[in-house]
């Protein structure tokens, strides 16, 4: 019997084959978005206060962390791009975070919007009101002047958070609702985007396109799963973790995976925790948030963490997954002859309502992502960590066979899950039973969009 939320629609751990269609032009409808690491305090995903643990946890690992202008005269922000939340909020001057700091517009580095300030603002008669996991945001609704990247929103629907407690700004990039729309939808319905997908690898956000330059071999393409308890989100199923090529609690899975950008750390059932730190062996006992330590020493540089989605299997430096501070992800590294390191992959204790498995940026961070929203599809591969190429950039169009060379990581996919389109171009099919082992890498308002004007 399987645990948590697993398999949630029977064969839907199946990838699809001709998923992502891509188109090659000489002025793609593409956005390129520089993410920019964290320098103003650690990063909190959606904490009600700002002092409590993993709720904090440092993500300087990568951080999902952009530039942005809301405003006119532009008011400067950092916002988290979240593929988790669904909605887009920036904090008001008068937000309880901001009262914190003497100068409530800097808001301790992320920004605070400041409605009296623009002459461009206009606050709607309606409430912001967004549950970001049980956290809740409230405030303002107002349109305004959104910049990013080069390009200019004219009229641009944002709530102002005046209540929340939560210490940044943010950008959703899923799924909306009735009464929302991402970031990536946005982009779409402004023209910006042929379809609302984008990918994203190391530092850099690609908005309707994929950069075939940034990864080795083919994308394999998943299906979305979802739960009729679960939010709808970037969630796929994932087969398998092991630990040099032994798994951990393989009668488990399949388990649906998550995607996190707000999150550095990787979130698993207890019983798939409990495996891996045996296999690690001489843990200690994991503390309140499920995180484990063990002697730096006792881990062989060689050892490798793998994860499988269908046919296709990640393999990592188990390195990559330790850090010398607790309830951080890791940043540089781990040293052997350190007293004590800390397993990055823990028991979810918190973040259950997401899903079984949480893949924050320890994950992310080592993998070329792709997120469909138009086809519900997820396309993975294997980052490239080589010497810098020229861009090879493809749009991604709208409708069946949108991402380019991706392929359907398991058989038969379309057969399993009702109505599935194909949005990776050029995708090829894998026989089945095929395995593609992937390489050691390195060491409640969102956006709507009424006007654009590209900018230099």
């Amino acid at each position: 019997m399987h645990s948590g939320l697993a398999c949630l629609l029977g064969l839907t751990s199946l990838a699809l084959t001709n998923a992502l269609s891509l188109e090659k032009k000489d002025s793609p409808a593409v956005l390129t978005v520089p993410l920019v690491r964290d320098t103003s305090r650690q990063l909190s995903k959606r904490s009600k206060t700002a002092d409590l643990g993993l709720d904090n946890e440092d993500v300087s690992y990568i951080s999902y962390v952009a530039n942005m202008t809301f405003g006119t005269p532009p008011q400067h922000f950092l916002a988290y791009l979240n593929t988790w939340g669904n909605g887009c909020w920036l904090h008001g001057v008068e937000d309880s975070p901001c009262e914190l700091y003497l100068n409530r517009s800097l808001c301790g580095g992320y920004g605070g919007y400041n409605l009296s300030a623009s002459t461009t603002a206009k606050k709607l008669d309606e409430r912001f009101v967004y549950d970001d996991s049980g956290s809740m945001v409230g405030g303002d609704v107002v349109t305004d002047v959104l910049k990013i990247a080069g390009v200019k929103v004219d009229v641009m629907k944002m709530g102002i958070a005046m209540d929340s407690g939560i210490t940044s700004n943010h950008l959703g990039l899923g799924y909306g609702n009735a009464s929302s729309t991402s970031l990536t939808q946005a982009l779409a319905d402004a023209g910006v985007i042929s379809s609302p997908a984008f990918s994203l690898w190391g530092q850099t956000a690609l908005f309707g396109g994929v950069n075939k330059a940034k990864y080795n071999g083919s994308l394999h393409t998943f299906p979305i799963v979802n739960g009729s308890n679960l939010t709808k989100a970037f969630r796929i199923n994932m087969d398998g973790i092991s630990i040099n090529e032994t798994s951990a609690a393989s009668k488990e899975f399949p388990l649906d995976a998550v995607f996190d950008t707000a999150l550095g750390m990787t979130y698993v059932p207890k019983s798939v925790a409990q495996a891996l730190n045996a296999q690690i062996g001489n843990t200690s006992v994991p503390d309140e948030w499920g995180q484990v330590n063990f002697s730096c020493s006792s881990m062989s540089l060689e050892s490798t963490v793998e994860f499988k989605f269908g046919d296709l299997e990640f393999k990592f430096f188990l390195g990559q997954f330790v850090s010398q501070e607790p309830h951080t992800a890791p940043d540089y590294g781990w040293y052997p002859d350190r007293a004590t390191c800390y397993f990055t992959i823990l028991e979810n204790l918190h973040y259950r309502s997401e899903g079984s498995i949480v893949l924050g940026s320890t994950f992310m961070s080592n993998a070329y992502t792709v997120f469909d929203l138009e086809n519900d599809e997820i396309s993975l591969a294997r980052l490239d960590y080589g010497s810098p190429t020229p861009d090879d950039i493809v749009e991604i169009k709208s409708g069946k066979n949108a991402v380019p060379d991706a392929k359907d990581a398991v058989p038969d996919a379309k057969d399993a899950v009702p109505d599935a389109k194909d949005a990776v171009p050029d995708a090829k099919k894998d026989s089945a039973g095929s395995h593609i082992g992937v390489a050691l890498g390195m060491s409640a308002l969102v956006v709507g969009a009424a006007g654009l004007t590209l900018i230099s």
